[in-house]
């Protein structure tokens, strides 16, 4: 009997299924996540398919179609599909060969041929937008190298004038015989829609930084302290970002706890560019500012924040990188003077790179005109969890790049660098008379009933109590504001929402930081951009309906691992017979995708016979339900 040890299968569909446990091997890991998206990754068979996005990628990175045809059918057990053939034939056939260049804030579209820009020069949509053709014998990295003084009138052509002409004859492939550069009118016409115009015609435009050339953005003084130690699979996701000597955009995705900031930092000390860092907080600006310090030899006076009522210090001489908030730059009200003066600093120079932190809130409406704003050669996003309820995640294809590199949760967590998570979810059954109301009240009554459950809250102080006696130290999450400041005052403990000042958060992280205080109350705030690498415990009592982001961003928060013990716990507390269950069954698909395994725990047995709990008689509980019922008008949830 002849046993086939190819590793994978290769369905019409575009998927890919991988068994590990028949020939785990790296390199096919690596190829995989390349030319694919990975779907889930359990123990023993990962899944992924084939997207023209993730193709795009490859094919950034040097591979061309072949060489993916050619590798699929040595590694797969069935042969290849006709219609996979076709998929990569198709996506692959003009990626990587147009080409955006900014240059002196004015942006440039080249390629090398008519045959490759014809399909965009005959689609009506892209007709419409506003540019310029230039012709020029001169390859476009000379751009980087000398300032071309161009005679507007005779080098530039208008695109919407040449399409008149062609209609009437016009030999248009002689006249493109030459290198073609497209030049954009920067104020009118939006890179964003050309992007993603060009992206639907799958002709991608390629964001290739080729920073050694560039003598116009002046170099900075910046590298790596000597005792600063890069992981392998940090090094790993920055090759992915070099290639060929030039600096690719695009995004990588790492687990909570994994080190993205140090990856951000590497890839400044290597193109030595000015850079520009945008965090969806004042206290991640902080820490992003505390990390380059720590991390790299930048001279402190060189680095400064962006944000509001603390930005008096930028007004001394330029800063080679800034840091600030997606809201400081998208905010579209009146400014203060300073303010303003400073923003439109920000917009007008040119940056060598952009790091967008928590990159999935950039297709947000309110977000993505950040990247409209800001001129940049190369762009970075970095995130836990790609992950969008919306579907704009796609956007980001378009809006920054291609999916560089993403890591395996579990690979991670054997080798020792994220923590062992045992994760939970807890079944609390709720007192008739709550549940009364729950099936008669409105929605954001039902959503406080359910996490103002008094069996729950008991549930939670038993947990809370046991693992302090433990040592272990607490996060506790609730993004029902009433409810997360119920169960802290009753419980006397500290709690962190929105209405919380700056100056009074950074006071309490600091203080559970220094260990004054096991546990912590937070609402949304915390799932991303916070560092507590001291917690190793959560409990959620209250989550953001079925947002498989805020699970995944939240077990994040305890993955790093500590010094006394690697396992970390995460303990997920759900009202039974409530839309509750429904959506913590969608929160974990992400997490269980990659591997973890949750516990249901359906009867918590032996809680009513633990004394001193909080509403242990049946005055409070009733005491509570008339509050919830008292309160339901002014109820907000953020």
């Amino acid at each position: 009997m002849i046993i086939n040890k190819k590793p994978l299968w290769v369905f019409p569909d575009g998927f890919i299924m991988f068994e590990t446990f028949s020939n785990p091997i790296e390199e096919v890991e690596d190829f995989l996540i390349t030319i694919s998206e990975p779907v889930s990754r359990t123990k023993l068979i990962h899944e992924y398919v084939l997207t023209p996005y993730a193709l795009y990628a490859a094919v950034t990175s040097g591979m061309n179609g072949s060489d993916v045809i050619k590798i699929l059918r040595k590694l797969s057990k069935n042969l290849l599909p006709k219609t996979i053939f076709r998929m990569i034939s198709i996506c692959t056939q003009f990626f990587g060969k147009i080409h955006l260049v900014l240059f002196k804030n004015n942006y440039f579209i080249y390629a090398p041929n008519y045959e490759i820009i014809k399909t965009l020069l005959n689609d009506e949509k892209f007709k419409k937008f506003s540019l310029y053709i230039v012709i020029h014998p001169k390859k476009i990295i000379n751009l980087f190298s000398k300032e071309f003084k161009f005679n507007y009138q005779e080098k530039f052509l208008d695109l919407k004038f040449l399409n008149e002409k062609i209609k009437l004859g016009f030999d248009q492939k002689n006249l493109f015989s030459k290198h073609l550069i497209f030049s954009t009118n920067p104020n009118i016409c939006k890179i964003e829609d050309i992007k993603k115009r060009s992206m639907e015609l799958d002709c991608p435009l390629l964001e290739e930084y080729d920073f050694l050339n560039d003598f116009f953005i002046p170099s900075i003084k910046i590298d790596l302290n000597p005792t600063t130690t890069i992981r392998r699979y940090q090094e790993k996701a920055i090759s992915k970002m070099f290639n060929r000597g030039r600096a690719r955009s695009g995004v990588i995705v790492l687990p909570c706890g994994a080190g993205k900031t140090i990856v951000g930092i590497t890839s400044v000390t290597m193109i030595k560019k000015t850079a520009l860092i945008v965090c969806n907080s004042t206290v991640s600006v902080e820490q992003w500012r505390r990390q380059f310090i720590k991390w790299s030899n930048i001279n402190p006076k060189k680095i400064k924040s962006f944000i509001a009522g603390q930005y008096s210090n930028l007004e001394n001489g330029t800063s080679d990188i800034i840091v600030t908030t997606y809201s400081m730059i998208s905010f579209g009200g009146q400014r203060a003077k300073l303010s303003a003066s400073l923003l439109n600093e920000i917009k007008s120079r040119e940056w060598g790179i952009v790091i967008l932190d928590e990159v999935h809130i950039v297709p947000a409406n309110v977000f993505r005109k950040v990247l409209g704003i800001i001129r940049t050669h190369c762009k970075l996003g970095l995130t836990a969890t790609l992950l969008r309820e919306d579907r704009k995640v796609g956007d980001i294809g378009f809006l920054i790049g291609p999916k560089l590199y993403e890591a395996n949760w579990l690979d991670l967590e054997q080798i020792g660098f994220l923590a062992m998570a045992c994760c939970a979810e807890i079944c609390c059954s709720m007192p008739p008379d709550f549940f009364e109301h729950y099936l008669c009240e409105s929605n954001s009554t039902r959503q406080i009933l359910c996490a103002l459950n008094p069996n729950k809250a008991r549930i939670c102080d038993f947990l809370i109590r046991y693992h302090e006696s433990r040592g272990d130290r607490i996060l506790v999450f609730s993004d029902n504001v009433f409810a997360l400041r119920s169960y802290a005052t009753k419980m006397l403990k500290a709690f962190i929402y929105g209405a919380t000042g700056s100056l009074e958060r950074i006071r309490i992280l600091k203080n559970f930081q220094k260990h004054e205080g096991q546990t912590l109350f937070i609402s949304r705030i915390g799932d991303t951009s916070i560092d507590l690498p001291e917690a190793n415990v959560i409990l959620q009592i209250s989550s953001h309906y079925g947002s498989r982001r805020q699970e995944a961003q939240r077990l994040g928060r305890i993955l790093r691992p500590k010094s006394k013990s690697r396992k970390a716990f995460f303990y997920s507390l759900v009202t039974s017979n409530t839309e509750e269950m429904f959506y913590a069954n969608k929160r974990q698909q992400f997490l269980v995708g990659q591997g973890y395994d949750f516990k249901t725990i359906l009867n918590f047995s032996g809680i009513n016979k633990i004394p001193n709990l909080i509403f242990e008689t049946e005055k409070e509980k009733k005491l509570l339900l008339k509050q919830v019922l008292s309160n339901q008008k002014n109820l907000k949830i953020f």
